[in-house]
């Protein structure tokens, strides 16, 4: 077994899994505290969190839409196309909501519990998940939140790249 030369003080962390372990190619946390390590976390699973919805939330879009208007003037959820085209068709009323809410939960919504580990923001669940299977789940939320973070990047590509009009779903055939 070979031994790595590259030691890190976070190495051992929730998320780290081989063949890589604790990945950090820019040596950001070479020289941090753990109060830094926390504030990275924190940032990471909420990042991560919001890349879930924001994915999920693309997909269903593209197959479902609410019913009704979205404005006074009639203006339909289903007549708002799905992806960046939507940035020119909501009303400015409709981007105030948006930054509002996220406004309000990034100041008085979402916040870290003192001395809690990263991204505990004080929500109780049905049973508390304790030893192996809290860190399994744990890794778990920080691997999915990467690998969403990387999907909705890709997804708001594809849409840049696509034809207006068509379906994020469409097969090509070349």
């Amino acid at each position: 077994m070979r031994s790595s030369s590259l030691k890190m003080g976070f190495e051992n962390e929730v998320g780290t899994l081989p063949p890589v372990g604790y990945w950090d190619p820019l040596g950001l946390s070479a020289n941090i505290d753990e109060a830094t390590f926390t504030k990275y976390r924190t940032a990471e699973l909420k990042h991560g969190r919001v890349a879930m919805l924001a994915v999920t939330g693309y997909l269903v879009a593209e197959i479902a839409r609410f019913p009704g208007a979205i404005d006074l003037d009639g203006t339909t959820f289903q007549s708002i196309p799905n992806g960046v085209e939507a940035l020119k068709v909501v009303p400015a009323f409709g981007w105030f909501q948006i930054a509002a809410s996220i406004g309000w939960w990034e100041i008085f919504g979402w916040k870290q519990v003192e001395g809690a580990q990263p991204g505990d923001f004080g929500f109780e669940f049905n049973r508390k998940l304790e030893g192996a299977e809290k860190i399994e789940k744990q890794t778990k939320e920080l691997q999915n939140g990467r690998i969403a973070m990387l999907g909705i990047a890709e997804l708001l590509t594809h849409d840049f790249a696509k034809p207006a009009g068509e379906s994020l779903f469409t097969i090509h055939h070349f």
